[in-house]
């Protein structure tokens, strides 16, 4: 199992990026919330991977690669595609009109008609989609990160994008930021915000 690629970014076309890693191109099909916030042409990145093989009737099978730019994106993307009637095309949807926090309050909150706006997703599919979801999609941290609060997040990413940094730039700061300090517990936005400074310097 692929847990992650990180790379060079050296395309996007449509909904599709290939990353070069170690002389070799990888390809992935990623979700519109994953498409931008990714970093120019030229440039590193990390995407989370979720690997599933697709098999046409003709009985033509191959392997598809779906990258996430965090692990919680990844993780959801699995528990939609366990949703019975939520096919591959149906999921990357979800995740392209919703955030992980965003989702996981609709759920909650049994939001039908909010889901129902979704192309493809009738309100039998919806009202699905919540049943199988609720007890599930409560452990999903939005981060991707046990133990930092999605606001202290939030916060530590709207004080960088204040200091000049872009979304995209300033996301996967944070993400190294969290891997570096995953022992630590019950951090300040504050103290998020200088370990991602020291990531971005380094």
């Amino acid at each position: 199992m692929v847990a992650f690629v990180e790379g060079e970014l050296i395309q996007r076309s449509g909904a599709q990026v290939v990353l070069q890693c170690a002389g070799v191109g990888v390809r992935l099909t990623v979700p519109l919330s994953t498409l931008q916030r990714l970093p120019e042409l030229g440039q590193r990145v990390r995407l989370w991977t979720v690997m599933e093989f697709y098999q046409e009737p003709s009985g033509y099978g191959e392997y598809r690669l779906y990258g996430f730019f965090t692990e919680a994106e990844s993780h959801v993307f699995e528990l939609l595609r366990r949703v019975s009637g939520i096919g591959t095309k149906t999921a990357l949807t979800v995740l392209s009109a919703f955030s992980v926090t965003e989702l996981r309050e609709c759920v909650l909150r049994g939001d039908v008609a909010a889901l129902q706006r979704l192309p493809g997703v009738g309100r039998k599919t919806a009202e699905r989609l919540i049943l199988e979801l609720r007890e599930r999609i409560v452990s999903i941290e939005p981060g991707g990160a046990p133990g930092v609060a999605s606001t202290v997040r939030q916060e530590a990413l709207l004080a960088l994008m204040a200091l000049g940094y872009k979304r995209g730039e300033a996301d996967r700061a944070l993400q190294e930021a969290l891997r570096q300090v995953e022992a630590e517990r019950n951090l300040t936005a504050e103290e998020l915000v200088k370990a991602a400074l020291r990531a971005l310097r380094e």
